[in-house]
């Protein structure tokens, strides 16, 4: 069996480079993790965060705690407070505000994340997504370092239980709290670690163990699935939020929702169930013509000339105006879009000619004098391939009630490029 000076050895060698923030509740894990680091001679690149959840009336006193043991290994000390929403439960609700402060505040110091999961809650982890249908990409185990949102989180305890960590804290007599929360047996985490795991355990010697493994094995699996997955999305030509669907013929249909699921996920949308899955190829099969959408949480998929794209529901909302956009003032601010002077991928040209103006949304009768003619405007933006949710979004510049500037399009007759400023309008989606 390993043994602590053994793993501060491997702590120190396997350590990434730069900053190091762990993250600390105080509890036995991270608390044992904190001596553990020090142990490796990591202080001096280390600094801890406590996220206070604000859930228990001792939650300021669990913060001071971890302040107390922090200054008592003289490393810096962040405390971060969270609301934490019901709306999907509890437990998830915590995680993701958790998560929410420790991601961006891990990015902003140039750090990689620890935590103090180990091999129990890989057990733990692998039941409670088995319970509720995960797929082979949900049962995936743990890994000890990974990349979310841009922070490299680094786990270096997966490979050892709780047991030998207790041990560990025990000898070592390290200070800890228990959080009365972890007894809730109404937490199906707490159900499970409490009721069913010990009586897994007494039937199964090394249960922990085994489920861990089978966790590696559903990881190889994903990856599998996610070779095949990038291989597909390269040969149908599915770049970023747009999807093709006409190839998609060419794949069985398990290959088909193994490729959605893949863009979706690599897009950060939220995984669809089985039922989303299947609108979401049935799209297909619609008419040319067709503006069908799925719609799931916060996100959206709609069909435009034989493709899919994917947003947050905010973004195919539309914009009316009126915005007004003095001479010499910085341009009135757009959802989903935002503006800049300089070119980039996905970015909309927009000429702004000298003047007092007013940005307004498009209507059906909205026409540019242009070329000696008055063009509809829509008619302008479809011929450029546009997509509908993004024609009732970019604005139109209008000076004393003339149309005198269309994104994309250009400007009124009468009007010249070299008297004009270039500006760009780049999604932010």
């Amino acid at each position: 069996m390993t043994e602590p000076a053994g793993f501060c050895r491997e702590l120190a060698e396997q350590a990434p480079d730069g900053p190091l923030l762990l993250a600390l509740s105080g509890g036995l894990d991270s608390s044992l993790l904190l001596h553990l680091l020090m142990r490796a001679g990591l202080g001096p690149r280390l600094s801890v965060v406590h996220v206070d959840h604000q859930l228990h009336s001792e939650s300021q006193s669990w913060s001071r705690f971890c302040e107390s043991l922090a200054e008592s290994h003289a490393v810096p000390f962040i405390l971060e407070q969270v609301q934490v929403s019901r709306d999907e439960g509890l437990e998830a609700g915590a995680r993701d505000a958790r998560y929410g402060a420790l991601l961006p505040l891990a990015k902003a110091l140039g750090a990689t994340l620890i935590t103090a999961h180990h091999r129990s809650d890989q057990a733990e982890t692998l039941l409670l997504r088995l319970l509720r249908g995960a797929g082979v990409q949900g049962l995936s185990a743990m890994r000890s370092l990974v990349v979310r949102d841009g922070v490299d989180i680094w786990r270096p305890m997966l490979a050892l239980d709780q047991a030998t960590l207790t041990e560990w804290a025990l000898e070592a007599s390290i200070p800890w709290r228990d959080d009365p929360s972890n007894e809730d047996e109404s937490l199906r985490r707490n159900f499970l670690r409490h009721r069913v795991v010990p009586l897994l355990r007494e039937h199964w010697k090394g249960v922990d163990a085994t489920l861990a493994r089978a966790a590696d094995h559903m990881s190889e699996a994903a990856s599998l699935l996610e070779d095949i997955a990038v291989g597909d999305a390269s040969e149908i030509g599915v770049e970023g939020l747009v999807l093709p669907l006409e190839p998609l013929h060419r794949f069985s249909e398990a290959r088909q929702r193994n490729l959605v699921r893949w863009w979706l996920q690599q897009q950060g949308a939220t995984a669809p169930s089985q039922a989303v899955l299947a609108e979401l190829l049935a799209v297909q099969f619609a008419a040319a013509d067709s503006q069908a959408r799925v719609e799931w949480g916060d996100w959206a998929a709609r069909l435009y000339r034989g493709a899919l794209y994917l947003s947050r529901r905010t973004g195919f909302a539309p914009w009316a105006g009126p915005e007004c956009w003095p001479q010499g003032a910085a341009p009135p601010s757009l959802p989903n879009w935002r503006w800049s002077r300089e070119n980039s991928d996905g970015a909309v040209p927009l000429w702004r000619p000298p003047g007092d103006l007013v940005l307004r949304g498009v209507t059906g009768s909205c026409k540019l004098h242009r070329h000696g003619m008055h063009q509809q405007v829509k008619e302008l933006w479809r011929s450029a391939g546009v997509p509908p949710w993004q024609r009732r979004q970019w604005p139109l510049l209008y000076r004393d009630d003339q149309l005198v500037s269309v994104p994309l399009v250009g400007l009124a007759d009468g009007l010249a490029l070299e008297d004009c400023e270039a500006w760009f309008l780049i999604p932010t989606m």
